[in-house]
Formats: structure tokens, C-alpha cells, sequence
């Protein structure tokens, strides 16, 4: 094997940019090794389930990466995989979805083998413009069937849910309604909500709230929460609303439940609603490009984050769901037995058109 590293684990720095050595043992090494993705804060996790790294194929010459989820998220992570084969390197280019998208379609060949996609439409807008290859049994199979592409294209790496935030001080859990649409009909959320329409995530929300309940429903609901609730725009995307929520200017904000990583305050805290477009996913993923030169390695690479390894760095580091069995979410975050997502194919959000229409004729901004 060329692995510089077999059984020892690269010691990686939380997200945010403080180090924090990884305690060991998570996935049987010694007591002075230390363990991709199971940081010292993090007591009790069990060994992670799935396939090791160790036991995919190695990796040798040269993949870039275009990337629409950051690097202070993934970046270690990127480095991690790297660093484990003598013979490969990696080039990672880091941008916003939508751009790295657009220079693809604008790109004669891309440079890019993998594509990492920060949510399902860029994924599926770019199968459905051919630039994308169809991944083996072997890497699809890997991952749960809600969370790949219904016609083989995309893997999901981590899941992402919407949740309803909810100020401590002002609601326990319990006293939240579990249906979407009773946030638009309440009347104690009037003049007390806030939502962040100018968000990807929250346009895909509405998408899936069309696909799943029908457009007719949709739009009463967007119209309801704006004209009926009064409901407040945020003034800074997601991170503007938790911080809202947090400090009282509002008691509930719809959102997603990765904001709890980000430690709002001691006042913060998540819900869901059930079986409804409030509790839908979406998911980070990826591709591989059709004009990609070694397809073979792009796919082993794509392979590589849904590993043991990287689905443990997922859930410990970024706080979100994992897309296999045998790794679980961490406590921080409900467990998915808490509540019940809807059924829908993620390919139905790929168009956010129709719910961008619904905002403009409600007057919502975006």
C-alpha cells in the first residue's frame, strides 16, 4: 500500500480554527494515537460503523475538486485524505455553489474531477446538463436511499434539516406545534417569527413544501406567515436569526439545525415538525465530472467521504447527519427517532423557480 499513515490517525483542529487534540480509541487504535474526527469534547461515541478507509482502494495522482462547502468546514478533512497516500495530491478549489456551477457550464473542459456540492440542486442541475457520470453500485450502495441520486449520479455525505429555533426563555419543546403550517396560524407567533427567505436552504424548504403539499399550499402558507404573522425577515441569513432567537428579539425562527453548532447562546435551541416539509432534508454530496481523466480515482475519492472515518469527522465536526448506517449523530442534535422526515426525492428541488415566484407575488424579498 503507499498509505504514509495505516493505523495512526492525523490529528486535526476543530471547525473555527481552535485546536483541539482527538482523543483515541474510536476506531482501536492506541492509547497514543489519535482518531480522525472524534474530538476531546466528544465522550463516549462508539466505534463508527461502515467501511474504513483502510479497506477502499488507494489513491494515486492527481484530483481537483471544486467545492462549494468551505474551507474552514471540510479543509482538514481535505488535507486528512491527502496526506494518507504517498502518491496522490489534491487541489481544492473553494466557492460559492452557485459560482463553482456557473463556471463549470461556462468552462469548455472543466478542470474539475469532483464536484462537492453544498445541497442536492447543484448536484442534479448539473447531471441534468451531462456533466456528470453515473457512480458504481458499490459507492451508491454505501449510502442510505433517501440520500443518493434516484438515478445513480450523486452520493450524500451528510444530511441537513430543517428545524424550528425556539428561545429557551420564552418555549420548552413541548409547547411547539409539530405541523409546518401551524407556524403561519398561530397566534402566538405573530409578530414573533422570523425566517430567512433570501437563504438556498429556505428557498429549498419551499420547493419541497410544493412538491410534497402542492403549490395552492405553499403559497397560502408563505402568505399567511408574511400578511397573517408579520413575520420578520433575517437580517443576516441563517447566523442573524439563531442570533435573533438567541437574544429574545424573536421566539422562534424557522431554520436549519446545523446553526446549533455554531453555539448561538445558552437561550437557543431546536424542534421539528414531523412528517411535514418543516422536518425535510437536504444533503451536502458528490460527483464525479464526465470530463474528468481518471474517473476510476475520482469515484474512489468520492468513496473516501462516505468511509468510516469521514462520516465520524461529519458528525463530530460539523454536527450533521450522517448518510450511512453505523454512524450516528451526535447528542447535541435530536436523533432522527425524535421526529419523522418527509419521503420525496431530492431531485424534485433542483428548480427553486417556482418558489421564487411565490415570494415575488407575496412581496417577500429575496
Amino acid at each position: 500500500m503507499d498509505r504514509r499513515v495505516v493505523t495512526r490517525r492525523a490529528t486535526l483542529a476543530t471547525i473555527g480554527g481552535t485546536a483541539i487534540g482527538l482523543t483515541a480509541g474510536c476506531l482501536g487504535g492506541t492509547d497514543d494515537e489519535d482518531v480522525l474526527g472524534d474530538p476531546e469534547y466528544v465522550e463516549g461515541r462508539s466505534d463508527p460503523g461502515g467501511v474504513s478507509m483502510e479497506e477502499l482502494p488507494d489513491l494515486s495522482g492527481e484530483l481537483t475538486v471544486y467545492s462549494g462547502r468551505s474551507e474552514p468546514r471540510i479543509g482538514e478533512l481535505m488535507e486528512y485524505i491527502e496526506s494518507e497516500y504517498d502518491e496522490f495530491s489534491l487541489e481544492v478549489r473553494y466557492d460559492d455553489t452557485a459560482d463553482l456551477v456557473g463556471a463549470i457550464e461556462a468552462e469548455d473542459e472543466t478542470p474539475a474531477d469532483v464536484f462537492y456540492g453544498s445541497e442536492s440542486q447543484s448536484m442534479t442541475d448539473l447531471k441534468d446538463d451531462g456533466h456528470t457520470v453515473e457512480l458504481s453500485g458499490d459507492v451508491l450502495d454505501r449510502v442510505d436511499e433517501g440520500s443518493r441520486d434516484s438515478d445513480g449520479h450523486w452520493v450524500g455525505f451528510t444530511r441537513r434539516y430543517r428545524a424550528v429555533a425556539y428561545n429557551t426563555e420564552a418555549y420548552d419543546a413541548d409547547d411547539l406545534p409539530e405541523d409546518i403550517f401551524a407556524y403561519a396560524e398561530d397566534d402566538r407567533f405573530a409578530g414573533d417569527i422570523m425566517w430567512p427567505p433570501d437563504q438556498g436552504s429556505t428557498q429549498a424548504f419551499l420547493t419541497a413544501m410544493i412538491a410534497i403539499h402542492g403549490e395552492d399550499e405553499a403559497r397560502e402558507w408563505v402568505e399567511t406567515l408574511t400578511n397573517g404573522q408579520d413575520a420578520e425577515i433575517s437580517p443576516g441569513g441563517d447566523s442573524g436569526l439563531a442570533q435573533a432567537v438567541t437574544d429574545g428579539e424573536v421566539s422562534v425562527g424557522l431554520t436549519n439545525h446545523y446553526t446549533l453548532a455554531d453555539g448561538p447562546g445558552d437561550t437557543y435551541d431546536i424542534t421539528f415538525t414531523s412528517d411535514d416539509a418543516g422536518a425535510m432534508y437536504n444533503v451536502t454530496g458528490g460527483t464525479v465530472m464526465a470530463d474528468s481523466d481518471d474517473r476510476s480515482t475520482a469515484e474512489a475519492f468520492v468513496e473516501h467521504l462516505v468511509s468510516a472515518e469521514a462520516q465520524e469527522y461529519f458528525a463530530t465536526t460539523t454536527w450533521e447527519y450522517p448518510t450511512i448506517d453505523g454512524v450516528d449523530p451526535i447528542e447535541e442534535v435530536p436523533g432522527t427517532d425524535e421526529f419523522e422526515p418527509p419521503e420525496f426525492d431530492l431531485n424534485e428541488l433542483a428548480d427553486p423557480e417556482p418558489a421564487q415566484e411565490i415570494l415575488r407575488d407575496v412581496g417577500v424579498p429575496f
